[in-house]
């Protein structure tokens, strides 16, 4: 599965934003509506930008994304944690993600997933990410 980030409405109105995994744009739009949501925009959240419901600008910058030295350090920890304990990689992206509390982070560690999910290294995950890592 790969991580999507999103801008939904819900049955108020009220926009939300968050992050997604599926197989594809689409299925994440239909999961959105399955939970009462109105998706406005679905795209893929690593550097590729496979899917997006918008025209022109992106509404999320993915480019310039940083993490504090006290949360990366709070990540990498966590990580590490898991990773010694025998967690698969792709497990510990996950609970780690949904750990953290800043969106940020949720969607470059969803990210990394997304890549090692598709065969790659955790290092070359991390790397699609500079900026943070």
């Amino acid at each position: 599965m790969t991580a999507f980030q999103y801008i939904a409405l819900d049955q108020n109105g009220k926009r939300i934003k968050g992050v997604a995994e599926g197989d594809s744009a689409r299925l994440v739009r239909q999961q959105l509506r399955e939970k009462q949501l109105t998706p406005l925009t679905v795209e893929l959240i690593s550097g590729q930008k496979k899917s997006s419901e918008t025209s022109g600008k992106s509404l999320f910058s993915w480019g310039a994304r940083k993490i504090s030295p006290a949360d990366l350090s709070l990540v990498t920890r966590q990580m590490s944690t898991l990773l010694q304990a025998g967690i698969p990689v792709d497990e510990m992206l996950t609970a780690v993600s949904e750990q953290t509390e800043k969106q940020s982070i949720k969607q470059i560690l969803l990210g990394v997933r997304g890549k090692v999910l598709e065969g790659y290294a955790l290092a070359d995950g991390l790397n699609d990410f500079p900026a943070a890592f």
